[in-house]
């Protein structure tokens, strides 16, 4: 039987919350090329390159196939139905109804019936389970409580588990795009540091850590566009670079069971 998630949405009311979901509804009903995400020519191929660096974890981390996985964050549900379709048992949450709704309907247009989604606040929720893996891809940077964000979620990890962090690094924060979104869409737009992110891990009893990078774009030029790949790529190893993600792994060491 599958257990019964307990959810607790206190702070669901805060403004930064309501414009998200405000925000995707009218997404839903507006803009439907969004909700093809990464489909859709929109997009570009970065979400493909950024599946990439999941999947490449994945294996490097020796995840098993029929692990439990959490998708926090799981937005449209793409990567739920990517990660069901990889052979895991996939619980999806997000905080949008509209997110939810569709990525029910992608599950079930992919005949993936085992997947479920939830809708829960990532800030502050509760699942009467534990899970093998954790996954957190462009999610944490909407919070402004990582510390307790990352506590619950090593909560939520069975010993041993691991959580994988693909966030979007420091510069973030001062993108004219993101600072856009945060000033029209009220959105929480935060980049998100290499050394706060381990040190809230390693307050909630996470370790082991892994590094994982992600590769470069398809590109045309073989001049202009390799230039501009090759600093990013560069960046991205020794420091940060544009539009390249933060991905960070790290492994339950307690043996608790507090959520």
């Amino acid at each position: 039987m599958t257990p019964t998630p307990v959810v607790t949405r206190p702070r669901a009311a805060e403004a930064n919350k309501q414009a998200e979901i405000r925000s995707h509804e009218r997404d839903s009903r507006d803009r439907p090329a969004v909700w093809t995400k990464p489909f859709h020519l929109e997009w570009g191929a970065q979400y493909w390159i950024k599946w990439g660096a999941v999947d490449y974890a994945l294996g490097a981390l020796q995840v098993p196939e029929g692990s439990r996985v959490l998708d926090v964050g799981c937005g449209q549900g793409w990567t739920s139905v990517f990660l069901a379709e990889s052979g895991f048992e996939v619980t999806g949450i997000d905080i949008a109804p509209a997110n939810i709704r569709l990525a029910e309907e992608r599950a079930r247009r992919w005949g993936l019936e085992s997947a479920r989604f939830i809708e829960a606040d990532m800030d502050d929720f509760a699942i009467e389970e534990r899970f093998d893996l954790v996954l957190v891809f462009d999610a944490l940077h909407h919070t402004a409580r990582q510390s307790e964000v990352v506590a619950s979620l090593a909560g939520h990890l069975a010993p041993g588990g691991w959580v994988i962090f693909g966030e979007p690094s420091w510069l973030h924060g001062v993108s004219p795009k993101a600072r856009k979104v945060h000033r029209e869409d009220g959105w929480i737009e935060r980049g998100i540091g290499l050394r706060g992110l381990k040190r809230d891990c390693s307050a909630a009893g996470l370790g082991n850590f892994r590094r994982f990078f992600e590769g470069v774009g398809p590109y045309e030029s073989r001049v202009r566009s390799f230039s501009w790949q090759l600093a990013r790529l560069v960046g991205a190893n020794f420091a940060v670079a544009p539009q390249s993600s933060i991905w960070l792994a790290a492994q339950k060491l307690e043996t608790g069971d507090s959520v």
